[in-house]
């Protein structure tokens, strides 16, 4: 169901122009544009990512350490941030790159954070003009300038029908974020604020790729199809070099963006909380140790051949079950948020 109008008054589209140059610089002489959208992706934006990730409120938030004032603050934010998306998402929605990702029966966040909004007010209703009333929304007006800048980036791309294709690098950082380390931040918002049942945390719920509106929630393998789904979609609706390139910078627009959102959090002073990213000696991300464990377990066969004078396709089972198990624990500690 899709709820009412916000009250509140949303930016009005400023004129589109490039990112700043000076945020991440990227050239097309810095990118291999022959890899698909995903992984040019994937690589471009490492360290922009890393970067946001370990700024004071996204730590808070991983720590479980937000007030629970300052996570509805952080929800309110969030509301608007897909309000505006979804909405452009919708009105583009047949456009080349965008139609291949678009799914808002499983994707749509705004009705869900809407009701979670409502849950940590304790308001009669999860319609936007009930809870947009609550003093606590109220004290959170006028739109803080990051908030007014991002809100105002996305109306810019979907009113300029050349740059339309942008949107989807707003929609690789928020839903793949979502179906990443957003599932591991379901497990400690439902911690820090005694969530039971569900409820204040549908926004991190996602409907099964293929099932029933209103299904079952998706379970862990569920989300790994629905990841891969929304990677394959990105590949086959941008596939031009100028495009490729144009969203890749976005992306990183939009990681800086994120960081300047969770500046407005304040995190209470003390010891940090432990968080469930791990890092692991010249790893920073899961690319890093995948590449790593594999190197490993190589070097793990080839002494199993060389020691035990063993033919190339000849391996013991156990060998290969050691290797694997290594390289599986160094990813499970390899847990990013996004």
């Amino acid at each position: 169901m899709t709820m009412s109008s916000p009250t509140s008054e949303l930016p009005s589209p400023s004129p589109f122009s490039k990112p700043p140059s000076d945020i991440f610089p990227i050239t097309s002489e810095s990118l291999d544009l022959s890899l698909s959208t995903s992984a040019l992706l994937r690589a471009a934006t490492a360290a922009a990512h890393q970067s946001a990730e370990e700024s004071a409120g996204a730590k808070g938030l991983l720590g479980g350490r937000l007030p629970k004032e300052e996570y509805t603050k952080f929800l309110f934010i969030l509301w608007h941030l897909y309000h505006i998306l979804e909405a452009a998402l919708d009105a583009h929605a047949s456009h080349p790159a965008i139609a291949p990702i678009y799914n808002p029966t499983i994707l749509r966040r705004t009705d869900s954070l809407s009701a979670d909004i409502a849950s940590f007010l304790d308001a009669n209703s999860s319609d936007p003009a009930v809870w947009q009333q609550h003093p606590q929304y109220e004290s959170f007006l006028p739109f803080p300038a990051p908030v007014q800048a991002y809100l105002s980036r996305i109306s810019s791309i979907a009113s300029s029908p050349s740059e339309i294709h942008r949107l989807v690098a707003h929609a690789y950082v928020r839903y793949l974020g979502d179906l990443s380390g957003g599932q591991v931040i379901k497990r400690i918002v439902a911690k820090a604020y005694n969530l039971e049942d569900g409820e204040g945390r549908s926004f991190f719920e996602f409907a099964r790729l293929g099932g029933p509106a209103g299904g079952d929630h998706a379970a862990s393998g569920d989300i790994i199809k629905l990841k891969q789904w929304f990677r394959d979609g990105m590949d086959a609706g941008v596939r031009d070099d100028a495009e490729k390139q144009a969203v890749v910078e976005e992306a990183n627009l939009v990681f800086k963006y994120n960081e300047n959102l969770f500046q407005l959090l304040n995190v209470p002073e003390g010891e940090p909380h432990h968080h469930p990213k791990i890092r692991i000696p010249g790893a920073k991300c899961p690319r890093k140790v995948a590449a790593s464990g594999k190197e490993s377990l190589v070097r793990l066969v080839e002494w199993a051949r060389r020691e035990l004078s063993l033919g190339a396709s000849i391996i013991p089972v156990s060998v290969l079950l050691i290797g694997l198990s290594y390289v599986a624990l160094r990813g499970l500690k390899a847990i990013q948020f996004l």
